[in-house]
């Protein structure tokens, strides 16, 4: 027997779509590629996937339909997508309010953008009066209001639901995570807002934005030196430091998670927000930040074969992990690969939709640890390289971070003509003015090859009061032969050539002010035509920022990091060899394309 099909119409969209008898007409647009809001998991209690019938039947609605309806002020003609059932031909019209609202996630590189669907979500309800005849359980009344029979709720909202701290309104609002658990109670308010934190947790530089988890729109931004550098400059120094005292992991700990409540304290006062509005937080960081922010012993990676405590965690408590956020707020830790690929790193590639494309690609984080990973067709590879900080103006003698009065570009005439952060008077250089100026003295002479200064005064001269020492020099060249070593070794493990890349994605704080001739020109970065090298900017934070705001985005990342096969450079029985080649400031080898 041929099961009877219906042509759901769907304006202003002009799409034509077929429905089964009785399905739900929230599936069939969201099949039809429609952009439903489904704010509370089909379950009819939020009011947010209302549409106009314009042509079919309408069925009277229940009482809970009718209260949502009304509270949106829509009339007779509409009704929730989500309960309302396919049994004719219809026409329907989305409202512009029903619609998922989409935002940009790189803001550097090729777009990038995802529909903002949290796991932080509020949802209204109105509490029954018990009676004598049916004296229900509070929480029992809260989950059948919500629609939700296996809602998780903590002692702490129980004692608030028990208690008087919620007045006498009946009108109240759940604060919900992942549609398993209440983290809160309050009085409804319409349009109370809520936030959640995007933390890139760098080796030498932690980054953070303030969310409002309603638009995804950033409410502020906040920077920083990692507080653990003073205990090494590299996650080498740290691990070696950690695995000599036990008492140092929580030194290492307390300097990260005292850094990162400062921060999030000052983005509360600049943008308005108390923090006890916080509910959620995404933290992508490599494996040993990680591990040292959880507080777990960081041993296995400091020793062969240098494995991981964890790769997936489930969502943490804010309390637990250690921020000062509302105590009932949860934190979610961007996947780790395997070995010292971490969370970073799935977060960047999640963000910049690597894996999505065609052909063969590179992605190339140009931070501390130089992660490389490598795209086959399918095949996805990573491995990481020990950059260093140099990249980040650290351990430079005039080096600093991308702020004002950073020299963040460099040209040659008749001595070099900086530009600075904001145009303030030159303080020191950032890493891409080191890039500009180590092409620059290359290209005069003023630099050799092998890296060593050949002028008299054995210094490349900035400024009449910043110079770059050898030792400077010889920072860099170190970064940039790890990194180059690193492309050059995963490109002839999966049997490339660089002419093969259809795509490279540069990825890192002070991508988006590189020069990609220069970088070419030391042998940083490939030696590819215009066009085929993109940077994308802070992709790490980026892609923070999408796990916060999509929730679907968290089970990509998982999949993702699942499916990368882990490339150890240190077995490789050349790596010594093409290090030691690679220290030299040179183009790659060139192939006709």
């Amino acid at each position: 027997m041929t099961e009877t099909s219906f042509v759901v119409e769907v304006l202003p969209d002009g799409i034509k779509a077929k429905a089964k008898t009785g399905e739900a007409l929230a599936d069939v647009l969201v099949r039809a590629g429609v952009p439903l809001s489904l704010y509370c998991r089909q379950r009819g209690v939020c009011g947010k996937c209302a549409v106009r019938i314009v042509n079919g039947p309408l069925p009277f609605p229940a009482a809970r339909e009718a209260a949502l309806l009304e509270k949106r002020g829509l009339g007779p003609d509409h009704r929730l997508a989500c309960l309302y059932t396919v049994r004719s031909d219809v026409t329907v019209e989305i409202l512009p309010g029903s619609r998922l609202e989409k935002v940009g996630v790189l803001e550097a590189g090729p777009p990038s953008a995802a529909y903002v669907d949290p796991a932080v979500k509020r949802l209204s309800f109105t509490k029954d009066k018990p009676s004598l005849a049916s004296p229900t359980a509070v929480a029992d009344s809260l989950r059948d209001r919500l629609n939700a029979p296996g809602l998780v709720l903590s002692l702490a909202v129980l004692s608030k639901l028990g208690g008087a701290a919620l007045g006498s309104s009946s009108a109240l609002a759940a604060v919900v995570y992942d549609d398993r658990e209440v983290l809160d109670i309050e009085p409804e308010e319409p349009d109370r807002e809520l936030f959640g934190l995007a933390i890139d947790l760098g080796t030498t530089t932690v980054a953070a934005e303030l969310v409002d988890l309603r638009t995804g729109a950033i409410v502020d931004r906040a920077a920083a030196v990692n507080a653990q550098s003073s205990y090494g400059a590299d996650i080498v120094s740290r691990i070696t430091f950690a695995f000599e005292n036990p008492d140092n992991l929580g030194r290492l700990r307390t300097a990260a998670l005292q850094l990162l409540n400062d921060m999030i304290g000052t983005m509360c006062r600049r943008g308005g927000v108390p923090r006890h509005r916080i509910y959620d937080v995404v933290v992508a960081g490599n494996a040993a930040m990680n591990h040292i922010l959880c507080g777990v012993a960081v041993d296995s990676l400091a020793l062969a074969p240098f494995h991981a405590v964890f790769s997936v965690l489930p969502p943490l408590a804010a309390a637990e992990v250690g921020f000062a956020l509302n105590p009932q707020a949860r934190v979610y830790i961007a996947p780790n690969v395997k070995s010292f690929v971490g969370g970073d790193i799935t977060a960047g590639l999640v963000g910049s939709k690597f894996a999505e494309g065609p052909g063969n690609a590179l992605f190339v984080d140009l931070g501390t640890n130089g992660e490389v990973v490598l795209k086959k067709g399918a095949e996805l590879a990573a491995t990481s390289t020990a950059a260093g900080p140099a990249f980040e103006g650290m351990n430079i003698s005039c080096g600093m971070l991308a702020v004002p009065g950073a020299i963040h570009r460099a040209e040659w005439d008749n001595g070099f003509k900086c530009r600075t952060v904001d145009d303030l008077p030159p303080q020191g250089v950032c890493g891409s003015g080191l890039i500009d100026i180590l092409s620059g003295a290359l290209a005069r002479g003023l630099l050799g090859r092998d890296g060593r200064i050949t002028g008299p005064e054995k210094r490349i001269r900035l400024t009449e009061r910043l110079a770059l020492t050898q030792q400077d020099v010889r920072d860099i060249q170190l970064a940039v032969g790890a990194v180059r070593s690193g492309i050059r070794l995963m490109l002839k493990e999966f049997r490339l050539d660089v002419a093969d890349l259809d795509r490279v994605l540069v990825a890192g704080a002070f991508g988006g002010s590189l020069d990609i001739a220069n970088a070419a020109a030391l042998g940083l970065l490939p030696d590819l035509p215009a066009g085929r090298i993109v940077f994308v900017g802070n992709a790490s934070l980026a892609g923070a920022r999408l796990l916060l705001v999509s929730r679907p985005s968290r089970a990509a990342a998982e999949g993702l990091a699942a499916r990368i096969a882990h490339v150890s450079l240190a077995t490789r029985s050349d790596f010594q060899d093409e290090f030691v080649r690679a220290l030299e400031f040179d183009c790659y080898p060139k192939r006709p394309t």
